[in-house]
């Protein structure tokens, strides 16, 4: 029976990603009965002994990234459950308060300014100030952690910095090579060699020397954060981690295998122990080796043909009965996470000074129309997708051009709720129809202005107001593009071709224009219309064109998880100027199984074959999946089988289902200063694709 297979191209990294940990909710103790030490008596008469004050000595490490996200360790005395912590008087999210005893609570940093700020602890009222407790750096490098070896590709964040052509980014005085500026706070490089440990970074651009004493870890040992490869080549055995992509926690008991062989014995295979480790040390090892790691009630995982003395590979767990669920006890609630409030005006320049102007850079609308403002907050990336329901109502407001007398403003009152980070908030003020209710007739908004305020710091629980946007930025240029066919004979080939613009603010995210969209059929010549100059508070903002050929209509600028496959898609970054003209080109070929057919059944050697008609990716991830587990295969990107031998010889597993349709979802990336032998689960998420392609396929066992 013929079945509709609908690749949805992230798919993939839903499955490995990395994914936080669920904190479990603790309940909540009045403060009498709180521990007060050893003599502490539970006593709720009029004698009781007051909860003691909490005393704050030292935050451990004293500094972090200006994104907030820094795990660090207050330590102290007379610490509770419930504490509330604050950094430069931000509050830390609940669920990323832990207190583990009377002198230590662990937290997440929220966002912040850089520089040195205040860090309080309140337990029952009573709070404790560490005076510049912690400091906010200015920059901070992504991934934090890299091989010995050097050569890792790594980005660096700046907020309100200058980076600029011909500085020096050095690692322990060492330079950095391949420097890319992309803008004024982003730029990327390659590490230099160095041995393990800790050691500070250090960017020299003139009149801006910036330093972080401890900013890059080199690791060379499979605890290497992030997962994926490390260690350098291979040398007489290979030392597999494998740990719980829900958690983060060790997975022990995992079973794990070299070479596609499942019944092999120690040294070639083994278990691993209580720290989810396990080396494999068989004679003759040799490059290139594949590893399969597998446990009951959760995925497996096949890195495969690779160079590399350790392997840390994240299993997914299973939601399934009899497998519990992850993370927390059933039905135990998770903390909330705050988001910031913000609140301000947007403001178009008029003869009024201490009043709203009228929206003179927007058009008189005709009948069935009006003026309206709709406001947002920068997103992480570029595959954000947009919030929907709720989240919508709250994350937007729609302003529109009506004086309210009570504001007493200078311009037009908003209020959103944003994500507790370093933010843009943007303007795009236009025409729109006006839709009936109930009616079918979509609603359709055409900007002609915009206007942003930058570095906004949110925090969770903050309240930020007095945030004034100037409505002064035109949308009045367009970027020419001029697309190349994607090249082949796959009859199944997509030709719908689909680009949108994004203005990239660095550490602050990515703005979509929806508008700026363009559609048609295969290459040619195209334009994305509206958009703003890169001056005033674009001033050092660049162009992101996120291009695609799909199978399908494509239904919006972000809706990439919905792309119609076979899909093939370009990310071209560190545009300039929106005048440009930019060249479309370089689509990476799509897979497609060529054996066994599809549909048909899954073949004796239990191999699957695939073809790559055109350009060659850079990394392949294959995910098969049936109703109750998947198996993923990260592959290089010039590897064209994918075994999947019999695991029900090893205790508690089982073999893929029989009878079943397993769907496989076939994605191929390219990455910028890719090597797979050092690959990471986070280099090698959305943010750094160049290029990607996929297709579904459905084979049976």
């Amino acid at each position: 029976m013929p079945v509709a297979t609908r690749l949805r191209c992230a798919l993939p990294f839903a499955a490995f990603g990395l994914l936080g940990g669920c904190a479990t909710e603790s309940v909540d103790i009045p403060p009498e009965r709180i521990d007060a030490g050893s003599d502490a008596r539970v006593d709720t008469g009029p004698d009781a002994r007051p909860t003691p004050a909490p005393t704050l000595l030292s935050v451990q490490p004293g500094h972090g990234a200006f994104l907030g996200g820094t795990e660090v360790t207050l330590r102290g005395s007379n610490f509770a459950d419930g504490a509330l912590v604050r950094f430069g008087g931000n509050l830390v999210q609940p669920r990323y308060t832990t207190f583990v005893d009377r002198n230590r609570i662990t937290v997440r940093t929220p966002a912040g300014r850089a520089g040195e700020v205040d860090v309080e602890v309140e337990i029952a009222g009573r709070v404790s100030t560490l005076p510049n407790g912690y400091r906010y750096d200015s920059f901070y490098v992504d991934p934090p952690i890299g091989p010995t070896t050097g050569g890792a590709r790594v980005s660096v964040h700046g907020l309100g910095t200058h980076f600029r052509d011909g500085m020096r980014v050095t690692f322990d005085g060492a330079p950095c090579t391949m420097l890319t500026v992309t803008s004024p706070e982003l730029a990327s490089c390659l590490t230099p060699e160095h041995p393990d440990g800790r050691v500070s970074v250090a960017i020299d651009s003139e009149d801006e020397p910036l330093s972080i004493p401890d900013g890059y870890t080199y690791a060379d040992s499979a605890d290497s954060v992030g997962g994926g490869l490390s260690g350098g080549a291979l040398a007489g055995s290979i030392t597999v981690t494998v740990l719980d992509a829900m958690s983060g926690d060790p997975v022990p008991s995992a079973f794990v295998f070299l070479n596609n062989e499942p019944g092999a014995v120690p040294p070639s295979a083994g278990q691993t122990g209580a720290r989810g480790q396990v080396t494999l040390s068989p004679p003759a090892l040799r490059p290139p080796v594949t590893v399969t790691a597998s446990e009951r009630c959760h995925t497996t995982t096949t890195i495969q043909s690779f160079d590399a003395r350790n392997a840390t590979i994240y299993l997914q767990p299973l939601m399934i009965p009899g497998c519990g669920s992850p993370g927390m006890p059933m039905g135990m609630p998770q903390r909330p996470v705050y988001p910031a409030t913000i609140s301000g005006e947007l403001v178009w320049a008029g003869p009024n000074e201490f009043a709203p102007n009228p929206w003179s850079n927007v058009p008189e609308p005709r009948a069935g129309f009006r003026r309206v403002a709709y406001v947002w907050v920068s997103r992480p990336d570029i595959f954000t997708a947009d919030p929907t329901g709720a989240a919508l109502a709250q994350q937007r407001d729609v302003v529109l051009e009506i004086v309210q007398p009570e504001a007493g403003g200078r311009g037009y009152p908003f209020l959103l709720q944003a994500r507790p980070a370093a933010v843009a908030v943007y303007a795009l003020a236009g025409l729109e129809n006006i839709v009936p209710a109930g009616s079918t007739t979509p609603v359709r908004f055409v900007p002609w202005v915009m206007g942003v305020a930058r570095s906004v710091l949110g925090a969770p629980r903050a309240a930020i107001d007095n945030v004034v946007i100037d409505m002064n930025i035109p949308l009045d240029h367009e970027t020419p593009l001029e697309v190349a066919p994607l090249m082949g004979t796959d009859p199944d080939a997509p030709d719908q071709f689909h680009a949108s613009g994004f203005i990239d603010l660095g550490g602050e995210g990515v703005i979509p224009m929806p508008h700026a969209t363009v559609t048609g059929i295969d290459g040619g010549s195209y334009r994305l219309s509206g958009l703003p100059a890169f001056n005033r508070n674009l001033a050092d903002a660049r162009l992101t064109v996120h291009a695609r050929l799909a199978s399908g209509p494509v239904t919006g600028p972000t809706a990439f998880q919905d792309t119609p496959a076979p899909c093939t898609g370009l990310v071209i970054s560190g545009i300039t100027s929106p005048d440009e003209a930019v060249r479309v080109r370089g689509w990476l070929g799509i897979p497609q199984m060529t054996s066994p057919d599809t549909g048909a059944r899954l073949p004796a050697d239990r191999t699957v074959r695939v073809g790559i008609d055109g350009d060659a990716p850079d990394l392949l991830l294959f995910t098969m999946q049936w109703p109750t587990s998947s198996w993923q295969h990260i592959a290089p990107g010039a590897e064209r089988t994918f075994q999947y031998p019999d695991l029900s010889t090893l205790m508690g597993l089982s073999d893929l289902p029989g009878g079943s349709i397993l769907t496989l979802s076939l994605v191929g990336l390219r990455l910028t200063g890719f090597d797979f032998n050092r690959f990471t689960y986070t280099t090698i998420g959305p943010q750094y694709w160049s290029a990607y392609s996929g297709r579904g396929e459905y084979l049976t066992r």
